[in-house]
């Protein structure tokens, strides 16, 4: 069992991934942890986060850690090799953006990631790379529930696939114009700022 839970940072990822893997006696393998401070990361302090500078050099410590059957939890598609299913966790950009906005993250960061929500960024990323993936809506669903559905879908072949239209939801609400405009304010503040040192 070589399993990828994936979607933008925010959904739920790693608790699905660890109760999953509870579940159904397994390892989850959480990417972040395994690389973060490694010779191959560089820390971003714009961003607060672990940058990969040599790709090649962190697949190879990952896979280090996918031996046996595993659940990997991951939004970097580029550090994944073959799995056997994938499932692609996905949050409304408005309920994303109130719950990134409880992290003590830039709001650059926050934005970026749910723009890249709000426009399947993943998902289209996965879809491309495995053909065939399971896409869960968590905006309703508690970790629980989600781990519920993946776990059905690994040992009982009941699988969800559900269709999402974060656009055209974001349109009909309102929420990409609020978006644009917290984007903007955001982007003429930087632009006006002196230079870092």
């Amino acid at each position: 069992m070589k399993v990828l839970i994936t979607g933008t940072p925010g959904v739920g990822k790693t608790t699905v991934c660890r109760i999953a893997a509870r579940r159904l006696g397994v390892r989850c393998v959480e990417a972040a942890a395994v690389l973060a401070g490694k010779p191959f990361t560089s820390w971003d302090p714009y961003s607060l986060t672990y940058d990969i500078i040599d790709v090649d050099a962190a697949r190879r410590e990952l896979s280090r850690e996918l031996a046996g059957d595993y659940i990997l939890d991951t939004h970097v598609l580029d550090l994944v090799g073959d799995v056997d299913r994938v499932f692609v966790l996905r949050k409304r950009p408005d309920v994303l953006l109130r719950d990134l906005s409880g992290r003590d993250w830039p709001l650059h960061k926050i934005l970026d990631n749910v723009w890249a929500e709000l426009l399947d960024y993943i998902y289209v990323e996965a879809r491309d790379r495995w053909g065939r993936v399971h896409q869960i809506d968590v905006t309703d669903r508690s970790s629980l529930e989600t781990a519920d559905a993946v776990v059905d879908c690994l040992k009982g072949g009941v699988c969800i696939d559900e269709r999402v239209d974060w656009l055209s939801y974001s349109l009909e609400s309102g929420f990409l114009e609020r978006l644009e405009s917290i984007s903007n304010r955001t982007s003429s503040r930087r632009s006006s700022s002196p230079p870092r040192t």
